[in-house]
């Protein structure tokens, strides 16, 4: 059993008692008033979770899966956030939030019925990203990211940009394979905005060239500071970008894009604009698509990348549309920036002219070309 006399270590604020086969049930820690973490999963715990988990005001993360715990979950404090509470593995709890997906309790029909009827209403509210199947179908708390990325460690940087920052990451509960984790700067303006439209635009799209997203992960951090992140499948072959860039500084012929390759990207490239133009239920445009934002995966396909500032379109259909992009001001790379932008050309074909462009002299659409022509 876990010992009822840690209830009295009341500076203890971190609690890792996970694996340890500890039965029985939770001891009393409602006067850990400083715990920010309680991890007491993979044990044989029994009974139904403490009502006093409810009054640990600092509680941040709490883990209490693969136990043998009854009963029903709350859903106020700590486990009204799912990024924050893991109670998986324990077949008799009921109730909790949505995201959890647990039975009704008994005599609460109808409570769980009606709370079916507005899920559709708090759907449109939430970000809901698609988890495809080769992942397991929980959310990530900040925890596990930061265990992923070694604690966001600079030697797992992948990359930076206007909002955020990619790194590189191991979860243990995915196979061990890498993902990219993209965490937003909220200290920067626009960069909630950015989370948003990512999540918005990537909810309802599936195509073979686009980025494939695990999931997204909204919680706090350790200091109890918003944080925001979205898990992508890891592209092994980098970024358009930096295959252009080493071609530019005459690196090693054998990375080097031959001819196929660079209208295969192309191809690529086109087929996912026209699906986000003209194939979604809501048309897209992305508005700063460049090679940084095209990543190539282990069989060197494009995957287009990067959605912070993306634009539903409700009724993307010619001239009047047009119109209405030029009023909002211009966003992105200059030298990218979409045509929507007020130049009256066809969605497609002036992109991929700067991308046709660089493909054939290796450089980018800012360059003077007058010393070279």
């Amino acid at each position: 059993m876990i010992p009822s006399t840690i209830g009295k270590c009341l500076a203890l604020e971190l609690l890792y008692m996970q694996h340890n086969s500890f039965e029985g049930s939770i001891p009393y820690l409602a006067d850990l008033q400083n715990l920010r973490e309680l991890d007491l999963s993979r044990n044989n715990l029994s009974g139904e979770i403490p009502p006093w988990t409810l009054n640990l005001s600092s509680l941040l993360y709490l883990n209490l899966s693969d136990n043998n715990l009854e009963g029903e979950v709350p859903v106020q404090g700590v486990f009204s956030n799912s990024t924050a509470l893991q109670v998986a593995g324990n077949p008799k709890l009921c109730g909790g939030i949505q995201e959890f997906d647990l039975p009704p309790c008994p005599n609460k029909e109808n409570h769980r019925t009606k709370r079916k009827r507005l899920a559709p209403i708090q759907k449109k509210k939430r970000c809901n990203i698609h988890i495809s199947a080769s992942h397991l179908p929980h959310d990530y708390t900040y925890k596990e990211l930061h265990d992923a990325t070694n604690g966001f460690s600079s030697d797992r940087l992948l990359g930076s940009g206007s909002f955020g920052t990619v790194y590189k990451g191991i979860v243990h509960s995915s196979n061990e394979n890498p993902v990219a984790v993209k965490v937003l700067n909220l200290q920067r303006h626009g960069a909630f905005k950015s989370f948003m439209a990512e999540c918005h635009t990537l909810r309802n799209t599936r195509h073979r060239n686009l980025v494939k997203v695990i999931t997204a992960c909204s919680s706090i951090d350790f200091k109890g500071n918003d944080f925001k992140a979205i898990m992508y499948q890891f592209m092994e072959n980098g970024s358009l970008e930096e295959w252009l860039r080493q071609e530019s500084e005459g690196q090693i012929q054998c990375n080097s894009l031959n001819i196929l390759q660079r209208l295969n990207i192309a191809i690529d490239v086109a087929s996912a604009l026209y699906y986000l133009h003209h194939q979604c239920e809501i048309p897209v445009v992305h508005c700063d698509l460049k090679p940084s934002n095209i990543l190539l995966d282990d069989n060197m396909i494009a995957h287009v990348s990067d959605f912070g500032l993306a634009r539903l379109i409700p009724s993307f259909s010619g001239e009047g549309n047009l119109n209405q992009f030029s009023s909002l001001g211009i966003q992105g790379t200059i030298g990218y920036a979409p045509p929507e932008y007020g130049t009256g050309a066809e969605e497609i074909c002036v992109v991929m002219g700067s991308y046709c462009w660089r493909f054939s002299l290796e450089k980018g659409p800012q360059t003077n070309y007058s010393k070279t022509m």
